[in-house]
């Protein structure tokens, strides 16, 4: 069964109990009440008749004086009055056409005691509720005033009240279904419009679809507010899968066409030293060279491709406390091996929180980039700030090309493959992997006497006091 339908039929059962417990509590007042409003008229009749005639006067009431009142069926109150011995004097109602008369008990209670109030048969006729009080008379007689109705009356009264509350509970029940169905078909029309959508987001896949926004703060309007945020978060994933996927294959296939040139190269030289075992010596010692410097490109480019690999599966780093000095020192051998001029000005006492062979590598790719690209001189300098630390690498050649400093950083990318012909363009982008990596930023410019400038900027290491960590190595 559908929700609306449910929430319908919730709606008409609470309201049908609801009426019936209202209905049974009401029928019992009413059957307890009724009864009392009975006794309370008849005995105000009988009042109202003593004050107006304190004393009865008998001699002008004859025995047979009574007014067409037929007890049979009929619901109004009725007066009668009768003399000691029960005999009537006068009343307002017939029954078979005769003055009823009252029970020997009730005239004798009535006499004794001043008042009696009962539920009797009037010569086996029906039943009636009877007020009877002692009545003075002018003879010197006591007579009997009796005030009586019929008991169907409450029996009606009950019944009538009984009518009007299933009336009542009909009218309410209809009023129920009307308006649950309308309430809940509106309460429950986001839902169906989140049906609608998911249904058409699963046949189109078109993640910016939304629901509309809801007014209220209730349930469904937090179900709307929480479904359209969970679509930004799925579109937001899609749109990172998409750009990972498309980015795999950008680099599986400039991996594949860096790793084809150095393998042609191979199988070539290879070739001519098995097809020709008679070669002069000069030549098959330049294809030997030849060889082993396409497997040297080759391994450095498999290395490179690993440790991009290893940054895109997220594997940790492991971090210790670093003096960047100390990383800059251990690479000053290195770098002797460079036709360039180095000169150094790391002055920095900070510590990082990183990997050191990590941060070796980070440095010298910025090192070796500016002796690719570089003139005569590069420069490796410090500059402390008061929650991080950066380093700069710059040189004095051409510099980037002015069109890409927004895309050196990209793997495989080479802003000019002339100038660096052995390149494969994963340098820098090792370099932003592992900057990242630590949670520092990498930024590249030109500067303005020419040359390119490549900044690194880590976070220190608050944890560690510059009064412990040694002194700078020079």
């Amino acid at each position: 069964m559908r929700i609306r339908r449910r929430l319908t039929v919730y709606g008409v059962i609470v309201t049908g109990v609801t009426m019936l417990a209202f209905g049974v509590l009401l029928y019992g007042l009413a059957r307890g009440s009724v009864p009392d409003e009975q006794d309370k008229t008849l005995a105000g009749i009988a009042e109202e008749i003593v004050t107006e005639t304190p004393v009865l006067d008998v001699a002008t009431i004859g025995p047979g004086l009574s007014l067409p009142v037929q007890l049979e069926g009929s619901l109004e109150p009725f007066t009668a009055a009768y003399d000691s011995t029960g005999s009537p004097l006068y009343s307002t109602a017939t029954l078979d056409g005769a003055t009823p008369t009252l029970p020997a008990a009730v005239i004798v209670e009535a006499l004794d005691k001043g008042v009696s109030i009962v539920t009797a048969e009037l010569d086996s006729g029906p039943e009636v509720r009877l007020h009877a009080r002692a009545w003075p008379t002018t003879s010197g007689d006591t007579a009997v005033l009796a005030i009586g109705q019929s008991t169907e009356f409450v029996t009606e009264q009950v019944n009538g009240l009984v009518a009007v509350v299933w009336v009542a509970a009909l009218l309410a029940m209809l009023a129920s279904v009307l308006v649950s169905y309308l309430v809940s078909g509106r309460a429950l029309r986001p839902l169906h419009d989140l049906a609608v959508t998911t249904d058409e987001i699963g046949r189109t896949g078109d993640l910016s679809r939304r629901l509309p926004p809801v007014a209220t703060r209730d349930e469904v309007g937090t179900l709307t507010s929480s479904f359209n945020g969970m679509l930004d978060e799925v579109e937001k994933a899609n749109t990172r899968l998409s750009e990972a996927l498309n980015a795999q294959r950008r680099f599986v296939a400039d991996a594949s066409h860096e790793l084809r040139s150095p393998l042609t190269t191979i199988r070539s030289n290879a070739g001519f030293l098995a097809g020709r075992p008679d070669a002069a010596a000069s030549d098959r010692t330049d294809a030997i060279a030849d060889i082993s410097a396409e497997a040297d490109r080759m391994a450095t480019l498999v290395d490179d491709l690993l440790t991009l690999a290893v940054r895109d599966a997220g594997k940790a780093l492991q971090v210790v406390p670093i003096q960047l000095t100390q990383v800059i020192h251990d690479l000053r051998p290195r770098a002797e091996t460079l036709s360039q001029q180095v000169e150094w000005s790391a002055t920095t006492r900070a510590t990082v929180h990183g990997d050191r062979d990590a941060l070796t590598r980070l440095v010298w790719i910025l090192i070796d980039n500016a002796a690719r690209h570089g003139a005569t001189r590069i420069a490796v300098t410090t500059v402390d700030h008061p929650s991080d630390v950066s380093i700069v690498v710059s040189d004095n050649g051409p510099g980037f090309p002015a069109d890409s400093l927004d895309r050196v950083f990209e793997r495989f990318y080479r802003g000019d493959p002339a100038r660096s012909p052995a390149g494969a363009g994963l340098g820098l982008s090792i370099a932003a992997a592992l900057t990242s990596a630590h949670g520092g930023q990498i930024s590249a410019a030109n500067a303005a006497g020419g040359g390119a400038v490549v900044t690194v900027t880590l976070p220190r290491d608050q944890g560690s006091s510059s009064s412990h960590r040694g002194p700078t190595p020079t």
